[in-house]
């Protein structure tokens, strides 16, 4: 098997070429011709993640979040890359391509939630494939639907909207993996409720403005979900190679 193999199988549940245009998805690290015998799926390709796939012998690392982003200026001992470069450890990540992607992130994260809420029907949350919308069969308090997704989700702390009244009630549930605030103002009309991770300040504002309920579960929880289903796919698709899980931790610690 080479790393092109791999390649494919990636490509195959959550094409590259849907990528959007500030994404930088792909073989990001070494080379399609190079062998691939053991491979290591991560969220992240952090320092960590290239210390476990040298301890595990790994020849490629699938993540989600590329791992060079912006162009490099430098390239420093203490940078992944360089790690992944010296180590000889191929990369492969696939970000907005595993988050529009039918079956991928958002279909995960709903599937999550649809184990602890009353969900009765899931559709599409944007055109373009991001997001999905948790039709429930009974309106929820946003409260009680925060505390439900923080236990399906392992969330050590969710932040969710302050309503000035009785407490906001949510029959349409809105959801995007990741940080999803930015596209407030395009579901207004879709949803009751987002429930997405990273919200910046203004953006509740923003929410409580357009009259939106809104919880944050973190971007790490949200998409750490991604670990076992790609794992999941390399394996069935190439059976003969060895796959490792790595899930490192929400890189937060909480007082």
């Amino acid at each position: 098997m080479t790393v092109q193999d791999i390649f494919n199988v990636i490509d195959a549940i959550a094409p590259f070429s849907t990528q959007e245009k500030w994404d930088n998805s792909g073989l990001l690290v070494g080379s399609p011709s190079l062998p691939a015998a053991k491979v290591l799926v991560s969220l992240d390709i952090s320092v960590g993640a290239v210390e476990r796939a040298v301890e595990l012998g790994c020849d490629v690392i699938v993540s989600h979040h590329p791992v060079i982003f912006s162009p490099l200026k430098t390239l420093p001992c203490e940078s992944p890359v360089y790690a992944l470069a010296k180590n000889g450890i191929s990369a492969i990540c696939c970000h907005t391509p595993l988050d529009q992607a039918e079956g991928g992130l958002n279909d995960l994260l709903a599937q999550r939630l649809q184990e602890v809420l009353p969900v009765e029907a899931i559709t599409p949350l944007m055109d373009d494939g991001f997001g999905r919308v948790l039709h429930l069969r009974t309106e929820m308090q946003d409260a009680d639907i925060a505390l439900a997704a923080k236990t399906a989700l392992g969330c050590q702390s969710v932040r969710f909207l302050r309503d000035k009244n009785d407490g906001a009630w949510t029959k349409k549930l809105g959801l995007c993996t990741g940080s999803g605030s930015s596209m407030l103002e395009d579901i207004v009309t879709r949803c009751d409720c987002l429930l997405t991770g990273d919200v910046k300040h203004d953006r509740w504002y923003k929410a409580q403005e357009l009259g939106l309920g809104l919880i944050d579960c973190g971007h790490y929880h949200t998409e750490v979900i991604m670990v076992p289903y790609v794992a999941e796919k390399l394996r069935a698709a190439l059976p003969a190679l060895k796959v490792y899980e790595f899930v490192e931790g929400d890189p937060v610690d909480y007082v």
